[in-house]
C-alpha cells in the first residue's frame, strides 16, 4: 500500500510538472527499495538501498531503505548491511610471447590470463584483452590416407617428396610434428567379397599382392623426423574393397579420440590431412554389415595400431565428428579429388570452423601446395568463444579485428596474418540474480581453433549478504516453525514456503488464507492477474515484478540490452525508470550532457544547426535551399564549407609531408591520420568525407579523406585518407588543351584539303575516260554511216629484213 501511495504522488509532481516537487527523485528512491523483504533482493534493489539486519528493529518500518532513513527509524549502524564493493583485479598479466627455438617459458598468444571482478544485477563491465598469433607455434599434422587400390599412385608420389616435404614445413613452421595413418573400409560383407581368396588377397583380381582389408592402422605416432614419415608410408600396403565408399569419418574418429597414441601436443595446432578419392560411409551404413552400436566417440586402436571393433560399432555421426573436433580443437583438411568433391563440400558447410576442402589431383602432385594453402587459411581465422551458457553472466564480444577504426560486435576475425594484433573488448554482463545469495562464476574465453591459451575471469556475482551465513542461533526471536532467523528476519526452511512457513513446496493445495495473502488491498485478484500465487507467495509471469505483481517491467536500454541503463545510469521504480544524475530517456540510456553533440575546438551544440537529443545531433534545415545540414554535429550541407575539415588539413599535410607522426595535436584535439587507399568509406553518419587539394612535383594532387566523429570527437578524432588524384596545373592544362585544339583544326583543314583534291582528281580522270570513248565511238559511227569517207590517215610498216639505222 506505501509503494502505491508514494507512486501516486510521483505520479501526480509528473502529471502537472510541479517545479516546486523536489521529493519526486527521493520519492522513487525509496519505492525501489521498501517492496524487498529479503536482505540479497534489497542491496541488489539499487546502489542506495540498505538492509537493516537488527532481529529487534521495528516491524512497522520497511527493513530496506536508505541509510538515512533506516537510521531515524531506529537501525544502529552496525547492522546495516551495504554492497560490497566492487572487485577488480588483474590475477594473471604476462606478455604476448613468440615461439623461440630452445625456449623455456611457454608461448602467450593473449593478454591478460586471468582476471577477477564482480558484478552487480543489471551491471556490465569491459575487459579490454588482445590476441596476436605466435610465430612458429608448433604444429603437428597428422596424414590420414585412403590407401585402397585405387590410390595406390598418389602413396608413391608422397614418397617421392621426400626431399621437398620438409622444406615446405619449416616454411609453415619451425616447429612441426608428423605422423601417419590409413584407412579402407570395414571388413564386413557386403562391403568386401565373402570369397575366401579374396578375404587374404582384396587384390587378387588385379593379380597383386596386397594386405587384407582393414577400417583404419595407426602407423607413426607424430615425430619430427620426416625420414621415418616416408619409410612408414612406403613400407605400407595397399588394399581393397568393394564400394566407392570408404571409413573416413570412423577412421577420423579414432586418429582424434586416440590422442596418447598418435602424439598429440597439449599446446599445438593440431591438423589432419586426409587424402582420398572415395565417399564416406556415415551412422547408419554399418548396421548392413551388422556393426549395431552407436559409435562411443573412444579409442579402439590394438597393439599392432589397428581399429580392433570395426564390426561392433556403427560409423560415426557428422554430429559425433563435429564435437570431438570441437572437444579436441583438430582441424580437417579434406583433399580430395573432382570426381567427390561436391560431397567433401557439403560436409563442409556442416563443418565450417573446422574444415577446409581442396581439389586433390589424381596423381596427388599437388599434395604439397594443398597442406601449403589450407593450413594458412585455417591460421587465417580467429575466433573466441567462451563456456558462459550454462551461468547467469553472459559476454558479447567486440573487435577492430587489428585495423584501426572503431570496434564492432564480432568473435570472429578473417585475413589474420601473423604479428597481427587483433584488440578485443569483452562486455561482461549479470542481467539479474539466479537466487539472492553470493555465487559466483568462471568463464574461460578462448580462441576457438586452439583452445590452450585462454582468459579465465572469476566472476564474484554480489547477490547476498554478509548476515546470510550467520543463523543468529542466540538470537531470542520466536520465528515459525520451519524457519531460522537470517539476516534479522524469519527465513523459511528449505522446502517450506509462506509467510508463516507453514504451505510445503510439494502441496498443491492453496488454502483461502494463503491466497488472500497474494492479493492487494482493495483488489479482487491474486497477483494482480500476472502471477501465480503459490504458498501465499507471487510468482510473477514475465514482464511483471513487485509483491503482488503490480509493477511491469521496465524501458530496456538498446545499448547495453540492461533495465534503466544498468547500474549507474538508473533503477527501475514499479514499472517506471528512476534515473540518476545526468541520464535521461524512457530507459536511462540518453546523456544529459551535450559533450558528445560539440565538434572539436568549438563550444556550439550541434554547430548551431540543430539540437541534442539523447548525446547526438538532430540536424535542422539550412535556410538558403532548405536542404538538411549533415555530419556528426551537423557541421556541413551542400552549398557550405565544412569547418572540420579545415580544422584536420593541417593534420592531413603534416602526415602527406612525413613531418609528424600518425598522432597530430591540433587546439587540444589529438587527430590520428593513416592510410587506406582505395578502401570505401562506411555509411556512418559519424564518418564524413573532405577534399584536399595540394601540388605535389608539378602536379594538382587531390586526396580524399574521411574524418571519424565517435564518443570521444571532443579530444580524438580519426582521419583517414582513402584516395589520390593528380593531374597537371590549370594553366598547364589550358595550354595543353589549346595546342591539342589547334592541333586538331590544322589536321582536320589538312584532312579536308586532300579530300578535295583526291575528289578533283577522281572526276578529272573520269572526265578524261569518258572522253576518249566518245572519240573513239565517233570514229567509228562516221565509218559506219559513210561508205565513201577515206582516212587521211595512212599508215606503212617496213619489212623486218630492212635495214634499220643502229644508234650507239
Amino acid at each position: 500500500m506505501l509503494a502505491k501511495s508514494v507512486l501516486f504522488i510521483v505520479n501526480l509532481c509528473i502529471l502537472f510538472g510541479f517545479s516546486s516537487c523536489q521529493v519526486q527523485q527521493q520519492l522513487l528512491n525509496k519505492l525501489v527499495c521498501i517492496e524487498h523483504v529479503e536482505c540479497g533482493a534489497c542491496l541488489s534493489a539499487a546502489a542506495h538501498c540498505r538492509w537493516c539486519a537488527d532481529p529487534y528493529y521495528s516491524t512497522a518500518a520497511p527493513r530496506c531503505n536508505d541509510d538515512e532513513s533506516l537510521v531515524s527509524t531506529g537501525c544502529s549502524q552496525g547492522m546495516i548491511q551495504r554492497p560490497e564493493k566492487p572487485v577488480w583485479e588483474v590475477a594473471e598479466n604476462s606478455s604476448l610471447q613468440d615461439m623461440r627455438p630452445d625456449q623455456q617459458e611457454a608461448v602467450v598468444q593473449i593478454q591478460p590470463q586471468r582476471i577477477k571482478l564482480s558484478l552487480k544485477p543489471r551491471e556490465t563491465r569491459k575487459i579490454k584483452f588482445t590476441y596476436r598469433p605466435a610465430k612458429n607455434y608448433p604444429l603437428d599434422l597428422y596424414y590420414l590416407m585412403d590407401l585402397t587400390w585405387s590410390m595406390k599412385d598418389d602413396k608413391e608420389t608422397l614418397v617421392s617428396l621426400r626431399d621437398d616435404l620438409p622444406t615446405m614445413l619449416k616454411n609453415l613452421t619451425d616447429n612441426f610434428r608428423i605422423g601417419f595413418g590409413s584407412f579402407a573400409e570395414k571388413p564386413l560383407m557386403p562391403y568386401i567379397s565373402v570369397d575366401p581368396r579374396r578375404l587374404a588377397n582384396p587384390c587378387s583380381s588385379e593379380e597383386e599382392d596386397c594386405e587384407a582389408t582393414y577400417s583404419y592402422r595407426h602407423h607413426l605416432s607424430l615425430t619430427n623426423k620426416v625420414n621415418d614419415f616416408i619409410e612408414h608410408v612406403n613400407s605400407s600396403s595397399v588394399t581393397a574393397n568393394l564400394d566407392n565408399a570408404e571409413a573416413q569419418l570412423e577412421a577420423l574418429v579414432q586418429a582424434i579420440a586416440c590422442g596418447d597414441k598418435v602424439g598429440w601436443a597439449p599446446q599445438s595446432r593440431k591438423i589432419v590431412l586426409l587424402l582420398t578419392d572415395g565417399l564416406m560411409h556415415t551412422a547408419g551404413d554399418g548396421k548392413l554389415g551388422g556393426a549395431t552400436l552407436r559409435n562411443d566417440e573412444s579409442c579402439h586402436i590394438n597393439e599392432d595400431g589397428y581399429y580392433s571393433e570395426a564390426g561392433s560399432y556403427d560409423y560415426p555421426s557428422i554430429a559425433q565428428v563435429f564435437r570431438l573436433l570441437d572437444k579436441y580443437k583438430v582441424n580437417v583438411i579434406f583433399a580430395v579429388t573432382e570426381s567427390v568433391k561436391y560431397h567433401y563440400d557439403s560436409l563442409h558447410r556442416l563443418l565450417e570452423d573446422y574444415t577446409y576442402v581442396a581439389r586433390l589431383e589424381s596423381d596427388s602432385s599437388n599434395i604439397l601446395k594443398l597442406v601449403k594453402t589450407g593450413y594458412e587459411d585455417i591460421v587465417s581465422v580467429v575466433d573466441f568463444e567462451d563456456d558462459s551458457e550454462s551461468g547467469p553472466v553472459k559476454v558479447k564480444y567486440f573487435s577492430d579485428c587489428g585495423v584501426k577504426g572503431p570496434m564492432v560486435e564480432a568473435t570472429r576475425c578473417t585475413g589474420v596474418e601473423y604479428g597481427m594484433t587483433l584488440n578485443y573488448e569483452a562486455h561482461v554482463s549479470l542481467e539479474s540474480c539466479p537466487e539472492y545469495k553470493k555465487m559466483s562464476q568462471t568463464i574461460k574465453i578462448s580462441e576457438s581453433q586452439l583452445g590452450q591459451d585462454s582468459l579465465t575471469l572469476d566472476v564474484d556475482m554480489q547477490c547476498g549478504c554478509e548476515c546470510e551465513g550467520d543463523l543468529q542461533k542466540d538470537i531470542l526471536l520466536t520465528c515459525p516453525f520451519n524457519s531460522h532467523i537470517v539476516c534479522g528476519v524469519c527465513q523459511c526452511n528449505k522446502g517450506w514456503s509462506g509467510p508463516s512457513c507453514d504451505c510445503s513446496i510439494s502441496d498443491e493445495s492453496a488454502s483461502a488464507r494463503l491466497q488472500a495473502q497474494c492479493r492487494a488491498a482493495n483488489s479482487t485478484r491474486a497477483c494482480s492477474g500476472a502471477g501465480e500465487c503459490v504458498c501465499g507467495e507471487c510468482a510473477c509471469d514475465r514482464g511483471y515484478t513487485g509483491r503482488y505483481c503490480q509493477c511491469p517491467t521496465c524501458d530496456i536500454s538498446l545499448e547495453n540490452g540492461m533495465e534503466c541503463g544498468g547500474v549507474g545510469r538508473g533503477v527501475c521504480a514499479c514499472g517506471r525508470c528512476a534515473c540518476a544524475e545526468g541520464w535521461g530517456g524512457a530507459a536511462c540510456d540518453c546523456p544529459e550532457d551535450t559533450a558528445s553533440c560539440r565538434a572539436p575546438a568549438s563550444d556550439s551544440v550541434c554547430s548551431g544547426h540543430g539540437e541534442c537529443v539523447c548525446g547526438q545531433c538532430q540536424c535542422s534545415m539550412t535556410e538558403e535551399d532548405g536542404s538538411k545540414y549533415t555530419g556528426a554535429f551537423c557541421e556541413t550541407c551542400a552549398t557550405c564549407d565544412n569547418p572540420l575539415c579545415a580544422n584536420a588539413e593541417p593534420c592531413v599535410l603534416c602526415h602527406l609531408n612525413s613531418s609528424c607522426t600518425d598522432v597530430c595535436h591540433i587546439a587540444n584535439v589529438n587527430y590520428t591520420v593513416s592510410e587506406r587507399m582505395n578502401e570505401r568509406a562506411s555509411s556512418d553518419e559519424s564518418e564524413t568525407s573532405c577534399i584536399l587539394r595540394v601540388d605535389e612535383n608539378g602536379l594538382e594532387c587531390e586526396y580524399s579523406y574521411t574524418y571519424y566523429a565517435g564518443a570521444q570527437a571532443m579530444i580524438a578524432m580519426e582521419i583517414v585518407i582513402r584516395s589520390k588524384e593528380c593531374y597537371q596545373p590549370t594553366s598547364a592544362r589550358i595550354m595543353t588543351s589549346a595546342l591539342v585544339i589547334m592541333a586538331c583544326v590544322i589536321a582536320a583543314g589538312i584532312v579536308v584539303i586532300m579530300g578535295v583534291k583526291s575528289a578533283q582528281i577522281v572526276s578529272d580522270r573520269r572526265a578524261y575516260a569518258k572522253f576518249v570513248q566518245e572519240a573513239q565511238e565517233s570514229r567509228k559511227n562516221m565509218q559506219e554511216l559513210n561508205p565513201l569517207y577515206i582516212s587521211p590517215i595512212s599508215e606503212f610498216r617496213l619489212p623486218d629484213s630492212f635495214p634499220r639505222d643502229k644508234h650507239d
